[in-house]
Formats: C-alpha cells, sequence, structure tokens
C-alpha cells in the first residue's frame, strides 16, 4: 500500500511499552515512535470495550480507566492524558459516521495547545485523506481473497477445472474480457485455457517462443503491463484474423527448470491495467505455476494410461472401455455397430531388412493414415504390436468394401514410403453388433478369428483377400464361441 507515511515502525513497536519492558526491541520512553504509543493506547481501549468470544467488553469509561493505569508503565502518559481529555467526543462523533465498522473519524486533529502540540506527525496529514481507509479495506479484501484463490488451486488436479476456478476467482481482482493460459510445447505456446472476447482466435493459436505478446514473455521470462494483445496473432500473417481487444497483462508461468508458460489477461479499453494488477499477478504466479505443473503431469500420467506410447493411439485398456460403452449404447438404440481387427501383413520383414526403428516408423505411418481415413467419431486403437482395431457406429456390413480399400492404401503407402518398396498389406476380420456378438469378448474374438482367415486367403490370392474375406464374412454365420462357466473369469 502506498502509505502517506512509513507505517512500518508504528506496526513493528507497537508492543513496545513505555517503561521499556516491551518487544520486539526493548524501546523505552520516547525512542518508541510516536505512532506506535498513540496506536499502543488506542489499541488497548478499542480491545477492552469490545466483545471477545471469551468474555464480554468493558464500558468505554471502565476501559479508559484500565488504560490509564497503565500511564508511566504500558503507555506514554502524555498520550493517555490526551486520550481521556478526548475519548467521550471522539466515541460519540465516530458513532455518527456509521457502524462499527466505520466509526474511525477521518476529520479529526488534535487542538493545539494540547499536551501533544509540538510533535505533530505526518499521521495527522493521512487523517485527512478521505482514501485512507478505503485502501487498507481493500488490501484487506484482496489479501483474503487472494488467499481463497491460493487454496481453491490446489484443490483439483483436473486443468480445465483447476483454469476455470482461476478465471471465476480472478476477475473480481482484476477487470479484463479475456483470460488465457498458454502451456509451452515443444518450442510452442499452445492455449490450455481460454475464455472471454476473441475466443476462438485465441483458442487456435500456437505462438512459437518469442514472437507476439506472450511468446516475448515466455522467451524472456519478464512481465508485460498494457502490451498490445493484436501482435499475439499477428505472427499468422492472415489480415482476416485481427483481435477487437486493446490492452494485454502477461506473466511467465515458471517452475525450476524455467518458463512453463504464460497467463495473459486481455481488455477491450487501452491501458486498463495498473500496477496494483501486475502484483496481484505476481503475488499469484507461484502457485499457479506448481499448480498446472502438478495437473499436467496428473494430465500425463492418465493419458499413459490409456495411450499407446509410440503411435498416440489408444491403447487395449482405452479399447474395451471405449468398445463397452459403444454396445451399451447399441443395446438403448437398436443401432449398428462395426468392429474391424486388423493385422499388417510383411511387417516382421520390414524389421528384419530394415530395422526396428524404421519399423516403428512404419507403425506411425500407419496408425496416423488410419485415423486420417476414419470419420471424426470413429475408434481406432493399437492392440499391440502390429495389430490395429477400428470400431465403426453405426456403420452396416454393405458400407465396408471402399472403407477396405482405403485401410489396404494407407498400409501399402506406409511400407513404400519407408522401405521404398511393396512390402506391407492388410489382413482385416469385420464383425458386426448384433449379428456376431453383443459383448466386447466376443465381438474381438470372431474379428481376430475372421483376420485370420485373410491372412489364410492371401496366401492363395493376394490382391483380393481382404475384399474376398469380407464378403464371405457377411454370408457366413458367427461362430458359437463356448460360454465360460460361472467360476471363469475373463482376463482382458
Amino acid at each position: 500500500m502506498q502509505f502517506p507515511y512509513d507505517v512500518v515502525p508504528i506496526v513493528r513497536s507497537h508492543h513496545e511499552r513505555w517503561n521499556g519492558t516491551g518487544y520486539p526491541d526493548g524501546l523505552k520512553g520516547e525512542e518508541i515512535p510516536i505512532g506506535a504509543r498513540i496506536l499502543a493506547a488506542v489499541d488497548c481501549l478499542d480491545a477492552m470495550a469490545s466483545d471477545r468470544q471469551y468474555r464480554r467488553g468493558l464500558t468505554l469509561d471502565e476501559a479508559m480507566l484500565v488504560v490509564a493505569s497503565e500511564a508511566g508503565k504500558s503507555y506514554d502518559p502524555r498520550v493517555v492524558e490526551i486520550l481521556q481529555q478526548n475519548y467521550e467526543e471522539w466515541e460519540r462523533l465516530t458513532r455518527l459516521s456509521g457502524p462499527r465498522g466505520n466509526r474511525l473519524s477521518k476529520n479529526l486533529r488534535v487542538p493545539n495547545g494540547s499536551p501533544l502540540a509540538g510533535f505533530q506527525s505526518p499521521a495527522d496529514t493521512a487523517l485527512q485523506t478521505p482514501d485512507f481507509l478505503f485502501s487498507i479495506a481493500a488490501a484487506k479484501q484482496e489479501a483474503q481473497m487472494l488467499y481463497e484463490l491460493t487454496q481453491d488451486l490446489g484443490s483439483s488436479l483436473n486443468l480445465h477445472e483447476t483454469l476455470s476456478v482461476l478465471d471465476s476467482r480472478l476477475r473480481p481482482l482484476i477487470p479484463y474480457d479475456a483470460i488465457a493460459v498458454y502451456v509451452h510445447q515443444d518450442g510452442h505456446l499452445t492455449p490450455q485455457y481460454v475464455n472471454g472476447e476473441n475466443f476462438r482466435l485465441f483458442s487456435s493459436l500456437r505462438i512459437p517462443m518469442g514472437q507476439g505478446l506472450s511468446g516475448w514473455v515466455a522467451e524472456t521470462g519478464q512481465a508485460i503491463m498494457n502490451g498490445n494483445p493484436s501482435v499475439e496473432p499477428g505472427y499468422l500473417n492472415d489480415p482476416t484474423k485481427f483481435s477487437t481487444l486493446r490492452s494485454a497483462l502477461a506473466v511467465p508461468l515458471e517452475n525450476a527448470i524455467g518458463v512453463t508458460g504464460v497467463l495473459a489477461l486481455y481488455h477491450l479499453n487501452a491501458d486498463a491495467f495498473t500496477r496494483d494488477h501486475l502484483r496481484v499477478l505476481l503475488a499469484l504466479r507461484p502457485k499457479l505455476s506448481l499448480t498446472i505443473e502438478n495437473a499436467l503431469q496428473f494430465q500425463q500420467a492418465a493419458m499413459s494410461a490409456t495411450t499407446d506410447g509410440l503411435t498416440s493411439l489408444p491403447n487395449a485398456r482405452s479399447l474395451f472401455l471405449h468398445l463397452d460403452a459403444e454396445l451399451e449404447r447399441c443395446k438403448r438404440t437398436g443401432s449398428e455397430l462395426t468392429v474391424l481387427v486388423c493385422d499388417l501383413d510383411g511387417f516382421k520383414q520390414v524389421n528384419d531388412r530394415f530395422g526396428h526403428l524404421e519399423g516403428n516408423k512404419v507403425l506411425k505411418l500407419v496408425a496416423a493414415g488410419l485415423r486420417a481415413s476414419c470419420r471424426e467419431y470413429d475408434y481406432v486403437a493399437r492392440m499391440g504390436g502390429d495389430e490395429f482395431v477400428i470400431v465403426l457406429p453405426g456403420a452396416a456390413p454393405t458400407d465396408l468394401t471402399e472403407k477396405v480399400r482405403a485401410l489396404e492404401k494407407v498400409v501399402a503407402d506406409a511400407g513404400t514410403t519407408v522401405c521404398s518398396e511393396g512390402l506391407l498389406s492388410i489382413s482385416i476380420g469385420a464383425v458386426f453388433c448384433p449379428v456376431h456378438g453383443v459383448d466386447a469378448e466376443t465381438l474381438l474374438a470372431e474379428a481376430d478369428r475372421r483376420m485370420y482367415l485373410t491372412k489364410q486367403s492371401r496366401k492363395k490370392s493376394p490382391a483380393s483377400a481382404s475384399l474376398a474375406a469380407l464378403a464371405a464374412s457377411l454370408e457366413s454365420p458367427p461362430r458359437v464361441l463356448p460360454q465360460p462357466s460361472p467360476a471363469q473369469t475373463v482376463d482382458r
């Protein structure tokens, strides 16, 4: 707070005693700052006359007698004398000024000629400043809100939930029209949370380190106040993308290693942010940085449990969870579901001739191609090795001919790209719910069986094996699998 005089000596010394038995420095008599001597006496009078949870307050006159009894021991006798002469009148005036919380007068002066005349302090000037008490109240409210915000930030490991809490709690402290939290990933800042004006624009950004307003903050580790938000999307060189926001406040988020991201607030008005707003963000930054780091680590751990590390496709565990959910939906709605089990033919030859690193490149290309050849709501997973599973909601058997051709092309192109030879092909086993089963184990087992039939057919007629097997699967009845006894369990 920008007080009009130095308050630190007053706060530090208001527990010193006139006879030198106080603390923290054992000051005595006029060694104690005059402001601290006044505060000590007035604080005692107010405390004795106020109710506490453990006792009722004294009357004001009784409280004044207690203070007077300590004159020359705990309190400056001259301060106690002037307080005795005026406390009734001052109390009456402050009662007229409003409720208990607003009783301190801003217009009272110690009269000239009183025992305190001769050492008028800067505090007297402060009493004439109407905004002084409001600033103290605002500082107290700000401290409480910051405390509550930091407590809330540690209550969840879900990143979006955490940043939503930050957004809602921060707005009463700092007015802004948009907020963006960027995280540093692979030399770029990517938005993890955006809300407010120009939402779509800022959500689409991928800011290179050092470029744009936030990129500069991340690279230098320095904050910016009232920067130009228009330079944020400026690196896109797209005149159709522009921001209506006019000022920005951005601070770097850091951990022990370095800058991990940027918190940016934007406003529609120019020069909307103040040094007080910057101070609030800087006070909040350590807790926010740690919270985001923890949430990202938790997010990464959760993804590792359900995502294949090589191809970034869902793994077998995730596949079963998704397939169970899709099958439940099919039961409710009576809709169709197609499951394809796909296995690469010739992949062992790729590993043997070109090495496992090249084999990994093939798997990545195949995974990306399978994903790109499917609809947005289709599901592609890697079961392990060179085996993939594709779940196609709403797809009927008659829809699969073009799909199979597209998948065969994806695999053939991947093999040619990496090995410069046509070494790779794909065997596909297709099953349909509810025709071939209504649970994940039955469907996958039947699809796996049909996929191996396709492999056998490929040895006889490689060019048309998948399509021929698909046609056969539409005509042949499903194989009846033995049901496990109640004592048996199925380990996925």
